[in-house]
């Protein structure tokens, strides 16, 4: 069975490189920096990216319990990385720290340094939670009875600040708030990822999300919509060319890399590296 592979990994026309090779000889790079649900675990990042195309490596450096203060020096990180695009989604855990006009400077804040690092910031506000009320109608949660700290209005002070700098701005809430007052509280449940989590998502859930960012961010930036395109089973599809990459990028491979043997994986769709 290793000499199998080794004779595969042997006739595939790939350089000894360095993981970083992967990204370089990619057309696009776009990075992902949010919380929870953007992160790898239960978030919809990882769904994503598997809907890019092979010329996109997408780097994700959300992560559970993230605010705009508690992830600026993993922004560092991610800029050093040099991405095209940063796709940037907070809100759900900075409205129970500070109000919406703090939010808004510590974005804004996100977005010049960004920028100065040469990449092109894009907002999005936050997908929201999925608590309906008697009528089987989105109803949005406050943070301790405070109508100001909640998603819609941080959501507003996000799509200002997209304004102020004139940015792409996704509106996440509100393609998500209209997705499941169509779909209603039953569909919705399929989303969750345990039974009474109506924040964070189920595979379904993250796919069905990450539909939603991916094709409005195709509309909101024309040079993306064609790279937008990755079928629903990227791994089935055997016309993608794979990316090798050299050396796990997080010290382990991620369900989205399939090991080869030792130090090397096998990526069906972009390359997905995860930190």
């Amino acid at each position: 069975m290793l000499g199998g592979m080794a004779s595969a990994l042997f006739i595939l026309p790939v350089s000894a490189n360095s993981a970083e090779s992967a990204a370089q000889s990619s057309a696009i790079t776009i990075g992902l920096i949010g919380d929870s649900t953007v992160a790898s675990f239960y978030g919809w990042g990882p769904a994503f990216a598997e809907r890019c195309d092979n010329r996109v490596s997408v780097f994700n450096y959300a992560q559970n319990g993230a605010t705009l203060d508690s992830l600026s020096g993993k922004l560092d990180k991610l800029l050093e990385k040099k991405p095209d695009y940063v796709l940037i989604q907070f809100g759900h855990n900075d409205m129970k720290r500070y109000d919406s006009l703090a939010y808004g400077h510590k974005l804004t804040s996100y977005v010049k340094r960004i920028r100065k690092a040469g990449g092109k910031p894009v907002i999005l506000s936050s997908v929201t939670r999925r608590n309906f009320d008697a009528n089987g109608k989105i109803k949005p949660r406050y943070w301790e009875d405070d109508p100001t700290r909640s998603l819609p209005v941080f959501g507003k002070a996000a799509q200002q600040v997209a304004r102020e700098f004139n940015l792409p701005f996704v509106d996440l809430y509100t393609l998500s708030l209209n997705h499941h007052n169509r779909i209603g509280p039953e569909t919705s449940a399929r989303y969750n990822y345990k039974p009474d989590d109506r924040t964070h998502f189920s595979k379904a859930g993250a796919k069905a999300i990450a539909n939603l960012v991916a094709t409005e961010l195709g509309r909101v930036i024309p040079e993306l919509a064609d790279h937008m395109g990755c079928s629903a089973t990227p791994r089935a599809n055997a016309s993608k060319q794979p990316v090798i990459q050299a050396l796990w990028p997080n010290g382990a491979p991620t369900p989205d890399l399939i090991p080869l043997g030792i130090g090397l994986m096998l990526s069906r769709c972009p390359a997905i590296w995860i930190r």
